[in-house]
C-alpha cells in the first residue's frame, strides 16, 4: 500500500502560535479612503453554502461555463450607537477619553466591561467641552458601539462593545457620531455588495497538541529510544539554542487569523436558499455572503472591514448571484 502525502501541516508564517487574548477580533490598520466612511463591522459565523457564478479565468476549461462557488454566510445584525472615545498620537494611538451613554444601552450589555462601572452616566454637552479644549492633540474619534446577538439565531443574549473606525478628517467624525447616538448602523453603511473585504476572526480552538498533528512530523520507527511521536533533534550544538523554527509541541488553533481580500458576493435571499444552518439555528437578521472559507467555529464572532491590498479579480464574475 502507498504512503499518503501528507505535506508540513504546520505554517511558520505567524509566530509565536498563541492563545487569543480576546475571543472579539479587532483591527488596528484600515484603508485610507476620502470622505466620511464606516471602516469596519461585526457579525456572527453561519456555516457555508453554495452559489453559481461564470468562469472568466482565460487559462481554465472551464472558461465561461457557470461553475459553483463556495460561499460563508456571515449575520450582520445591526449595531448601536452607544458613545465615543478619543485617540491621541499618529504611530501607536493611545486612548485618552471615553463618553458612554447608558441611555443608549440595552439591558443585554455585559456588565463585567469596566467602563460601565465608572459612576453616573455621560453628558453630551461634557463630550463636546472635552472635543473642543482638546482639538488640537486628538488624532482620531471611533463610535463604541453594542452587538446585538439577540436579534440574531444565536443562543445567547449577551452583547459586546466594539469600536467602530472612521475615515475622513476629525470635524466629520465627530459631527456623524453625534448624529448616530442612540441610532443602529447596519450592513448597508459599511458596505457595497461586491467589494473586497478582509475578515478575522479567532479559529477553532484545539488544545494542546504534540509536533505531528501541529506540524507534520513523520512518525519515528515504532522502536526509537525516546518515543515515536517526537522529533529527531530539535536543532545543531551550535549555535548552542533551539531555533523557532524547530517543531515543537504547544497550542494548536484559536489562534487570531484573518483572510484578506474576500469578495463580498451579496446579501442572503432566504427565498432561494435555506434559512436554518447546522450547528447555528435560524437566521433571524440580516446576512451576507463572503466568497470562500474564513476562521473559526460556527457563532464565531469576526470582524470586517474594507480590503487594505490591491483586489484583481480576474476568476469569478459573481455580478448576478445565481441560487442553486
Amino acid at each position: 500500500m502507498g504512503r499518503t502525502s501528507k505535506p508540513k501541516a504546520g505554517s511558520k508564517g505567524v509566530y509565536p502560535r498563541v492563545r487569543a487574548q480576546s475571543i472579539i477580533p479587532k483591527f488596528n490598520t484600515f484603508k485610507e479612503e476620502s470622505g466620511i466612511k464606516v471602516q469596519n463591522f461585526f457579525g456572527y459565523k453561519v456555516g457555508m453554502h453554495q452559489v453559481f457564478g461564470v468562469n472568466k479565468h482565460k487559462g481554465s476549461a472551464y472558461n465561461g461555463m457557470k461553475v459553483k462557488i463556495p460561499v460563508t454566510i456571515i449575520e450582520v445584525p445591526k449595531l448601536s450607537v452607544a458613545g465615543i472615545r478619543f485617540y491621541k498620537g499618529k504611530v501607536g494611538k493611545k486612548p485618552i477619553k471615553e463618553f458612554l451613554f447608558k441611555k443608549f444601552l440595552s439591558k443585554n450589555i455585559d456588565k463585567t466591561n469596566s467602563t460601565l462601572r465608572k459612576g453616573k452616566d455621560k453628558d453630551i454637552k461634557e463630550m463636546d467641552d472635552f472635543y473642543n479644549l482638546n482639538k488640537e492633540i486628538i488624532s482620531n474619534a471611533v463610535i463604541l458601539a453594542e452587538t446585538n446577538p439577540a436579534e440574531a439565531g444565536l443562543p445567547k443574549k449577551k452583547s459586546e462593545m466594539v469600536e467602530l473606525y472612521l475615515s475622513g478628517k476629525l470635524d466629520e467624525q465627530m459631527a456623524f457620531i453625534k448624529e448616530k447616538l442612540g441610532k443602529p448602523i447596519t450592513v448597508d453603511d459599511f458596505s457595497k455588495e461586491f467589494a473586497p473585504l478582509d475578515v478575522t476572526a479567532v479559529s477553532i480552538g484545539k488544545g494542546f497538541q504534540g509536533v505531528i498533528k501541529r506540524y507534520g512530523v513523520k512518525r519515528r520507527h515504532h522502536k526509537s529510544q525516546k518515543g515515536a511521536r517526537k522529533v529527531g533533534s530539535i536543532g545543531a550544538w551550535h549555535p548552542p539554542l533551539v531555533m523557532w523554527t524547530a517543531p515543537m509541541p504547544g497550542q494548536m488553533g484559536f489562534h487570531n487569523r484573518t483572510i484578506l481580500n474576500c469578495k463580498y458576493v451579496g446579501k442572503c435571499d432566504f427565498s432561494k436558499m435555506p434559512k436554518s444552518f447546522g450547528r447555528y439555528g435560524t437566521v433571524k437578521s440580516d446576512a451576507i455572503m463572503v466568497a470562500g472559507s474564513i476562521p473559526g467555529p460556527k457563532k464565531r464572532m469576526v470582524a470586517l472591514r474594507h480590503g487594505i491590498r490591491k483586489f484583481v479579480d480576474t476568476k469569478f464574475d459573481i455580478s448576478e448571484v445565481l441560487y442553486n
